[in-house]
């Protein structure tokens, strides 16, 4: 799993995730990912090259999502395939952070 950090606006990070976050992806990310969701006012988690998503993936996602939220900060999964959009939507992550089809819909959520 890599991790490229970026900035889409000035109070935005935009965060792409590319590889497998399995197991060994979410250890390979989580340290730095939670450093992000510490900092960031808004953060964008791209996953449009994410290809396959497991349990633990899943809670990295949530956890960084209920942090931005205690501190009353936005976070939104963005571009997720059909596969890994599937296992988002079974895991009732929506309920906990807004997920968009791509990333201008993502600015327009952290924007908003």
């Amino acid at each position: 799993m890599r991790m490229e950090v970026a900035q889409a606006a000035p109070t935005v990070t935009h965060v792409r995730l590319i590889g497998r976050l399995d197991i060994a992806g979410a250890q390979a990310i989580d340290l730095h990912f939670n450093v992000l969701v510490g900092s960031s006012p808004s953060l964008i988690v791209d996953l449009s090259e994410v290809d396959f998503i497991a349990s633990m993936g899943l809670r990295t996602l949530m956890l960084g999502a209920r942090v931005m939220a205690s501190k009353r900060r936005r976070m939104v999964l963005c571009g997720a395939g059909r596969q890994v959009s599937e296992v988002l939507v079974v895991s009732g992550i929506g309920q906990i952070v807004a997920m968009a089809e791509h990333l201008d819909a993502a600015l327009q959520i952290v924007s908003a």
